[in-house]
């Protein structure tokens, strides 16, 4: 998914855009933040999670498992 998005977003797959705002990687779910999340990113219980792109804000981490090859702010 690629280009700019405001306000709280769910994602699974591949994020290439931007957020601003919170992005959810919802449960038993696989993703890869390639992108910019410019707020906080949730991944809930079970869900897994490659950041390789940018989270300028903190991960809260609810169960799941989470790999960061990228940069994260908090």
């Amino acid at each position: 998914m690629k280009s700019m998005h405001r306000g709280d977003l769910t994602i699974e797959g591949r994020f290439d855009g931007m957020l601003q705002g919170t992005a959810i990687v919802p449960a038993d779910a696989v993703a890869e933040i390639a992108g910019m999340i410019d707020g906080t990113l949730i991944v809930e219980c079970g869900a897994t999670v490659l950041v390789s792109g940018m989270v300028h804000g903190e991960i809260v981490d609810r169960g799941g498992q989470i790999a960061v090859t990228g940069m994260v702010g908090r």
